[in-house]
């Protein structure tokens, strides 16, 4: 095992054990440990600063690689749960003291009632905007607009004539913010 995926995977154990990581969150999180894994040079497996660095690189070769195995949704959650192992890593992981100074905030959910009562929050819910889980439902487009430098751009099968509107006012404002309008 790499001395990166080592250190992270020692981290995520200490993590567990003062309860900073629920088990379940723990196990999602090597999951996607893996997955990246066998994807780094020895350079980003000798450090986790170069492992940092490279990520979305490593990030896009993993999503090619597996975009046919796993949902683009599955993808998007292995790609959060890395970067918020490596800040998590970077902030509390480094120095072994400020480990036990974390407080990490719980994540909250709410409880599903079948009465018409009004449900009381149990936590607040921080969950991404949904991505279609099925490759089919996504048309991907990809633009060389140099050499070694490409704009990648995901969208629904059933574009709208209004959301084409709003991604070509992105690309308005791009142009203008760069100020070629």
């Amino acid at each position: 095992m790499s001395d990166t995926i080592q250190t992270l995977t020692d981290f995520l154990t200490a993590a567990e054990k003062s309860r900073k990581y629920p088990p379940n969150t723990v196990y999602g999180i090597k999951a996607a440990l893996r997955l990246f894994g066998r994807e780094l040079k020895d350079q980003e497996k000798e450090s986790v600063d170069v492992f940092k660095e490279h990520f979305e690189q490593i990030n896009q070769i993993v999503f090619n690689k597996n975009k046919t195995k796993i949902a683009a949704a599955s993808l998007g959650t292995y790609r959060r749960r890395m970067l918020g192992l490596l800040n998590d890593y970077e902030k509390y992981g480094v120095d072994p003291t400020k480990l036990t100074t974390w407080n990490r905030p719980l994540r909250q959910r709410r409880s599903i009632k079948t009465d018409k009562e009004p449900t009381k929050p149990v936590a607040e819910s921080t969950q991404p905007e949904q991505i279609p889980t099925n490759l089919a439902e996504i048309d991907r487009h990809e633009l060389t607009l140099r050499p070694g430098v490409k704009a990648i751009i995901l969208v629904p099968s059933d574009l709208r004539p209004e959301e084409i509107k709003r991604i070509q006012n992105l690309v308005d404002y791009l142009a203008k913010d760069k100020g070629l309008k």
